[in-house]
């Protein structure tokens, strides 16, 4: 019963941003004593905002995901995906009561360290709790760490990752004035953002953004951001469908012309991530405010750590940039994989890709302008592979899966936990 209980929260609660979202802004617009309609309003925005910001995730799928198919028909091999996703469904169905354990002890852990410490950071994305907390529960399981042992030490490392994760995202966004020093992010792309934040500002010059890039007058329409990607999508789009080919693409088109097919998933990357930008400045503009309340009664001071769209807002046009510099990087990584006839080939899954990039993309925009998006997310795009390749046969049960965190943090926390656990497990 109490594991129930446990396995419902960490699945019903965390794993159901918008809910989870609903109930922080219900709460802390309770504390600060807001009048009846202002919390049923703060509440209600919020939850509408997290579900716009996931409708728009769904069409920017529906736009990327199909480019992964082509690529791996195109390279013709078989390997490891990209996708912390299916395999925490995976690790969920086997182990659910342990996983949720682990992400409730990793949340509470969180909350005491930023209260007894000076580092006032609270993450709060919780399917990203769960993504985490399933490789390091895979990774225990195939040690025949007992699930005692497994809740104590996945539960401890976990909630240490989630707070020093916010911290060091935070780091870097509030040292820079293209950013903001309001929230933080609690994404699996610390070390990434790190690298990208110190490379960019070596190698790039911030005041050339991706945002200002100069065009001829009569492209000045261009500037606009939802139409600059649109129309920079469905070309891009296009020119990778011919490089594929046509009887590839039309297999995904069915009765649609194949390039107009191509067209419309390239325009529909604009419509999906303006949808996005629209659900985060909702939800943003409420829950931000209403955290404030709980911080102020349980960790004043405190600052939460936010999901991956949030960032968007600071630099669209970095979010397309630097999600196509990173799956560049990825292909070449794969490409070497293959060459190397390496005992494990990462195949890109392009929405990982979009993520990484996007992210890093503003990231490396604001600290060194558009050429340390490029840069910065070919490089991480191309080696990240590699450390993916190093860390899968060290994943445990997880490799039954022939899946992977599709995280940079995987490719460098997780592998220095890897060989933790198997020390600790002698």
């Amino acid at each position: 019963m109490r594991m129930g209980v446990i396995n419902f929260i960490s699945t019903q609660i965390f794993g159901n941003a918008a809910f989870l979202f609903g109930i922080i802004s219900l709460i802390g617009l309770l504390l600060l004593k807001k009048s009846f309609e202002d919390v049923i309003t703060g509440t209600v925005k919020t939850i509408v905002g997290v579900l716009i910001l996931f409708a728009g995730c769904d069409v920017l799928s529906a736009s990327v995901t199909p480019l992964g198919e082509w690529i791996k028909s195109v390279l013709g091999v078989q390997g490891v995906l990209p996708n912390a996703l299916m395999m925490m469904s995976m690790v969920m169905s086997k182990y659910g009561a342990i996983l949720g354990a682990v992400v409730v002890v990793g949340f509470l852990v969180n909350i005491i360290m930023a209260r007894i410490t000076k580092l006032k950071y609270i993450a709060l994305v919780g399917h990203l709790f769960l993504n985490w907390g399933a490789f390091v529960v895979g990774t225990l399981v195939a040690l025949n760490v007992s699930p005692a042992k497994i809740i104590l030490i996945g539960g401890i490392f976990c909630g240490i990752y989630f707070w020093l994760c916010t911290a060091a995202t935070h780091h870097f966004m509030k040292k820079n004035e293209n950013l903001t020093k309001d929230f933080a992010l609690y994404i699996p792309e610390a070390t990434g953002i790190a690298f990208t934040s110190w490379f960019s500002s070596k190698v790039g010059n911030k005041e050339n953004r991706c945002d200002d890039i100069k065009v001829p007058e009569k492209l000045e329409w261009l500037r606009d951001n939802v139409v600059g990607i649109a129309v920079l999508g469905a070309i891009l789009w296009v020119l990778f469908g011919i490089l594929v080919g046509k009887d590839v693409i039309a297999k995904s088109a069915g009765s649609t012309n194949w390039i107009l097919y191509l067209v419309t998933l390239g325009i529909k990357f604009s419509v999906g991530l303006s949808i996005v930008l629209y659900g985060v400045r909702m939800m943003l503009a409420e829950i931000v405010p209403a955290f404030r309340g709980i911080a102020t009664k349980v960790v004043p001071g405190a600052i939460p750590g936010l999901d991956y769209p949030t960032i968007f807002q600071f630099s669209p046009n970095a979010v397309f940039v630097g999600f196509i510099a990173n799956l560049i990087g990825g292909i070449l990584g794969t490409l070497v994989l293959v060459y190397l006839k390496a005992p494990v080939v990462v195949i890109p899954s392009v929405w990982t890709n979009f993520w990484m990039g996007s992210v890093l993309g503003v990231f490396g925009d604001a600290y060194g302008g558009r050429r340390g998006a490029i840069l910065s997310n070919i490089i991480v795009g191309f080696v990240i592979t590699f450390l993916w390749a190093v860390a899968y046969p060290m994943s445990g049960w997880c490799t039954t899966t022939g899946l992977l965190p599709d995280y940079t943090d995987y490719g460098v926390i997780g592998t220095i936990f890897e060989f933790i656990a198997k020390l600790i497990a002698k």
